[in-house]
């Protein structure tokens, strides 16, 4: 739920301030969510205003979000640093293993690297290889090693698109209050539904 607000009010900085109409539905539907789960209900009629208290716990559960989005760009960014240095390591394990006498295959050997998939932009791409003997972790190691070049031009632009992932959480962090102001439409659409 956390997320999905802050996906939302990042989606509403990329679009200039707006939400698509399936946007706002998703919108609705995570306030009616969090309706239920911080029991919304019980503050109608009460002392307290319950758009006030109910916009607070929106603004909490955005702001935990945006904290979720943050330490996973973080993560995923300090990753792409090391990615280059680990490829040349399991190149390095592979050649290893062609040359030494004591390995038994078949073995398995797991790289990540930068892709580009022409629907999802950058990803992460997990490949596994099941070696039959020497020859196929020698090979193995030529492969990895020939990619490098290629593969290190895609992080550099991953690692770029990360940077500017971050820079946009940073701006709908700024602008979580005018997200927070904007959805109390809905919200008060939400609290009446409670009646």
């Amino acid at each position: 739920m956390e997320r999905k607000l802050a996906s939302l009010a990042l989606a509403r900085v990329r679009q200039d301030g707006k939400l698509k109409v399936r946007q706002r539905e998703e919108l609705r539907r995570t306030l009616s969510a969090a309706s239920e789960l911080l029991a919304w209900d019980v503050i109608i009629g009460g002392k307290v205003d319950p758009v006030a208290e109910a916009t607070t716990d929106v603004t909490r559960l955005t702001e935990s979000g945006v904290r979720s989005m943050e330490r996973d760009l973080a993560d995923e960014l300090a990753s792409k640093k090391t990615e280059i240095s680990q490829l040349e390591h399991v190149a390095k394990d592979l050649k290893r293993m062609a040359g030494e006498g004591g390995v038994t295959f078949p073995a398995e050997v797991e790289y990540s690297r930068s892709a580009r998939d022409g629907s999802r932009g950058f990803v992460t791409k997990t490949e596994t290889l099941t070696l039959g003997g020497a020859s196929e972790a020698h090979d193995a190691a030529e492969r990895i090693q020939k990619g490098l070049d290629g593969w290190t031009k895609l992080r550099d632009e991953m690692v770029e698109e990360l940077k500017q992932r971050q820079r946009r959480v940073a701006e709908m962090k700024r602008d979580l209050s005018n997200f927070v102001e904007w959805s109390e439409g809905l919200l008060r659409d939400v609290l009446a539904t409670l009646h």
